[in-house]
């Protein structure tokens, strides 16, 4: 229900729309179409937010960038232990990245994108803050068990008006790897295969936002958020999601999203605390949020692989 819902309110909100910033702003009105079981907010903070070690091979050795688009929070009704985070980047392009091949065949997508982006959220080194107003733990990353921590979003044109591709970042490639920021992008993994690490499953990639939607009803979307709490440097992953949480419940009093999660990863009670790692005045998230909360019940899919 939750793809349905998502792709028809997206048609609708995409109407008319092109560019990356207009459909993005689509994609994110579309969650809030959900009512009370999702929010969906845009902020406008510093494009530059992170530094990292650079490990494509090429380029900048120490590259700055945002740390992503938008970060999205899933968890089950009732069980926000088992919350999941990916860290998406959008793009757009004119390639035509819909459903017609096999679920399984490995295609030929691409798209261009910047490749230092890209080796953030595909290699996932440690991260360190690269402006005084985002304070990101170190490992936020490096320590997720799956991949689908750092993944991208592509809208594509489909009939008049676009949709919405997901990748897990380290399922692309570079066409060229070279020293330039801008580059293209090319999917070579299967996509809609459930693959399985350490007991969680994650999906490869989809081609459309229904199934999108469907995956991330399904929590397949993104790594688990309770062991990035409590590994080595557990201490501040709690108190940056914790902050954000707080902020996210501030801005958005009439949503009991962010006090669930809240609670249940017990992170502490509602007050903020005057932390100087985490400044009030300080924004403490990337540049769009979804908090989105779906049925439990689950219906495994096919196509695993360990």
């Amino acid at each position: 229900m939750t793809g349905s819902k998502l792709q028809n309110a997206f048609r609708i909100k995409a109407a008319g729309k092109k560019g990356e910033i207009q459909l993005f702003q689509a994609f994110i009105e579309a969650f809030n179409s959900l009512g009370r079981n999702a929010l969906a907010t845009e902020y406008h903070g510093n494009k530059y937010q992170v530094i990292f070690d650079a490990k494509r091979g090429t380029g900048r050795p120490t590259p700055r960038c945002e740390l992503c688009d938008v970060m999205i929070i899933q968890y089950p009704d009732g069980d926000a232990n088992s919350a999941r985070v990916t860290f998406n980047q959008a793009k757009v392009t004119k390639n035509d990245l819909g459903c017609g091949r096999a679920k399984t065949t490995v295609g030929f997508e691409s798209f261009s994108a910047n490749l230092e982006q890209w080796d953030l959220l595909a290699n996932r080194p440690p991260i360190r803050n690269a402006t005084t107003k985002f304070y990101p733990p170190v490992n936020l990353l490096s320590d997720a068990i799956l991949n689908s921590v750092g993944t991208f979003g592509v809208f594509y044109p489909s009939g008049s008006s676009f949709n919405f591709a997901y990748y897990v970042a380290s399922g692309l490639q570079p066409l060229t790897n070279h020293y330039s920021r801008s580059g293209t992008l090319q999917w070579l993994a299967p996509s809609h295969l459930v693959i399985e690490k350490d007991g969680f499953e994650e999906i490869t990639g989809t081609c459309c936002l229904e199934t999108f939607g469907d995956a991330l009803e399904l929590g397949l979307v993104g790594t688990p958020v309770r062991p990035l709490l409590h590994g080595k440097n557990g201490l501040q992953m709690r108190e940056w999601l914790r902050e954000a949480l707080l902020l996210l419940a501030e801005e958005n009093p009439d949503s009991s999203l962010p006090e669930e999660l809240l609670n249940g990863l017990e992170l502490g009670t509602m007050e903020r605390r005057l932390d100087p790692m985490f400044p009030d005045t300080a924004p403490a998230l990337p540049r769009a949020v979804i908090l989105v909360k779906t049925e439990q019940e689950k219906t495994p899919l096919n196509n695993h692989s360990k």
